[in-house]
């Protein structure tokens, strides 16, 4: 009897499973025979799917910034919520699922630093992964201001200020931990409060009458 093996569910398999493992294990802790043990199948099968344990880790982060992007897509299709909401939403889904993954970003950060210390060039790497973030948040942030629901001079620094915020939070959840979710929203909704009721800045128009 032939068994037909769906490689593209035991990829997705590989990787939540690993993804536990690293969260819970860190990354130095974690082998391919335990992530082989936890999936279920030999550790040789691994390797016709991934090359080697960075690769899984890699991946799994995609999985999981994977489906905060799904999050974000279905707030982008919402026609009824105007950008300024979009913007809220955002903010509050992301610091949300940053506070659920709390354990995996610490293993993520002690992952950094370890390629850091081997010479990788981790800056590109994270500008990769917050690029796109920044990009959104700008561009909303431009939609807000053309529909006269925030007065954003500069959108970029605008928006290099709330994902500063995110990374903050970042910090606090695998350093400090002395914010918890409902602080970090707290401090985003007053931010963008700020951003509504800004007084819109005077123009060469405005001087002369």
């Amino acid at each position: 009897m032939t068994i037909i093996v769906d490689h593209q569910q035991r990829q997705t398999t590989i990787l939540e499973r690993g993804f536990e493992l690293f969260a819970a294990e860190g990354f130095g802790g974690v082998t391919y025979q335990k992530i082989a043990d936890r999936c279920g199948i030999s550790r040789t099968s691994i390797y016709k799917y991934f090359k080697s344990k960075d690769e899984i880790f890699t991946f799994a982060i995609k999985l999981s910034t994977g489906k905060l992007t799904t999050m974000i897509e279905k707030v982008l299709e919402r026609r009824d919520w105007s950008p300024s909401e979009k913007i809220s939403r955002i903010m509050h889904i992301t610091t949300r699922m940053l506070s659920e993954n709390r354990i995996f970003l610490t293993v993520v950060l002690d992952y950094i630093l370890t390629q850091k210390h081997a010479g990788a060039d981790v800056r590109r790497r994270v500008r990769r992964h917050t690029g796109g973030m920044k990009h959104l948040l700008s561009r909303l942030l431009r939609e807000a201001t053309d529909a006269r629901e925030m007065n954003v001079p500069h959108s970029e620094i605008a928006a290099a200020h709330l994902f500063g915020q995110l990374e903050s939070f970042v910090l606090n959840l695998t350093v400090t931990d002395t914010l918890d979710v409902k602080d970090c929203l707290e401090l985003i909704d007053a931010y963008l409060d700020g951003l509504k009721n800004r007084p819109r800045p005077l123009t060469f128009d405005d001087n002369t009458g």
